[in-house]
């Protein structure tokens, strides 16, 4: 596989960075985090914004309306949101597109994936089964069935913007689930992360429309979606590293900067090494599940393993090297370790992805 990026990667990735260095800048986080003023606005004007840019039509085809490009740009620019913590439901987005455009018949595309492209909807995805268990091997609903569900950790945007779900269905199917579906109610939810948002999501099965080819790619869904957070929880460990860095250059003890100490400089190098070998794993799976090899499940379950484990080891150490500042709720490290905490359980825990593993070897 080559790695190297080309002109077009670079200048995608450049513009990501860009906008959220200006958009979602830690004071605005903040006042996320706090719940100021009209924040469900400000979460709606910022998804439009990125929207615009391209960014919500990643993984869908040119001939529905989107840029058409693959798991492994996503992935680049999902590193990039996680260096900024942004408040974007991307994963759940892409997932959603992604689930429409591969399974989808043409009367569902050209329905939805428009709309998807533009912003005008925002997708997540229902994949959780059994308790702890999002396989497709525990998903139980029924479609065109009688039973009231409850989707479970639903993960949405905290605007007013409406929300188009893809539900894991029994047997490995995937369904679809109108936003203005007469039995849906939305029940939010608290989430460990105070700028991710989760909800609960209240259905009747006959309000469940299959996808049609949707066992055939219901896995590799999945896989696209451990892929994707371990790209975000490499870009907030990156973050990590970086703040901590700066910060043992400016803070003094004794009248000098504490990244003089030999203590402070073994911590910083313990952050450093735990970040370093990432970024090669978490590439190599989303080219992996991109281009549907046969042991893409391996390698997007052990990057997500790995990267969630890593992710809150270097957020909590960073927290540690700040002292008492760094626990603080001013300062902006509690939000990339609390990102760390949601990514390393939604999708499966990495206890329960190395179990899988060990079970299925």
């Amino acid at each position: 596989m080559n790695y190297l990026l080309n002109d077009d990667q670079t200048a995608f990735v450049d513009t990501a960075r860009k906008f959220l260095a200006e958009h979602a800048e830690p004071l605005f986080l903040h006042r996320i985090a706090d719940r100021h003023g009209d924040w469900r606005r400000d979460l709606g004007d910022l998804w439009q914004a990125f929207a615009e840019l391209g960014f919500a039509s990643l993984l869908i085809p040119e001939d529905d309306g989107g840029i058409g490009l693959s798991l492994f740009d996503a992935a680049l620019i999902n590193e990039v949101i996680g260096a900024t913590a942004a408040p974007l439901p991307f994963i759940a987005h892409q997932l959603c597109c992604l689930a429409i455009a591969q399974a989808g018949s043409a009367e569902q595309k050209a329905r939805w994936l428009p709309l998807l492209a533009s912003g005008e909807l925002v997708g997540s995805v229902a994949l959780q089964g059994r308790p702890g268990s999002y396989q497709p091997e525990s998903w139980q609903a029924q479609p065109g069935g009688e039973k009231n569900l409850t989707l479970a950790n639903v993960e949405v945007t905290g605007s007013h913007l409406p929300t188009l779900i893809v539900t894991g269905l029994a047997g490995g199917n995937l369904g679809l689930i109108d936003p203005q579906a007469a039995s849906l109610v939305r029940l939010e939810k608290p989430c460990v992360d105070p700028i991710g948002f989760l909800a609960d999501f209240q259905v009747n099965e006959g309000d469940i429309e299959s996808l049609s080819m949707g066992n055939a790619c219901s896995q590799g869904l999945l896989d696209a979606g451990l892929a994707l957070q371990a790209a975000q929880a490499c870009g907030g460990i990156g973050k990590c590293v970086e703040l901590a860095t700066e910060y043992t250059k400016v803070r003094e003890q004794f009248g000098v900067p504490i990244g003089q100490f030999q203590a402070v400089k073994h911590q910083l190098a313990d952050i450093a090494l735990d970040g370093e070998p990432n970024r090669p794993l978490v590439w190599h799976a989303s080219q992996c599940v991109a281009n549907g090899e046969a042991l893409a499940s391996r390698h997007a379950a052990l990057a997500k393993a790995h990267l969630a484990d890593a992710y809150l080891r270097v957020a909590r150490k960073t927290i540690e090297l700040h002292g008492g500042f760094g626990y603080t709720w001013e300062a902006d490290l509690h939000l990339y370790l609390k990102r760390a905490m949601f990514l390393s359980a939604h999708l499966g825990s990495a206890l329960s992805l190395r179990q899988s593993l060990a079970d299925n070897r």
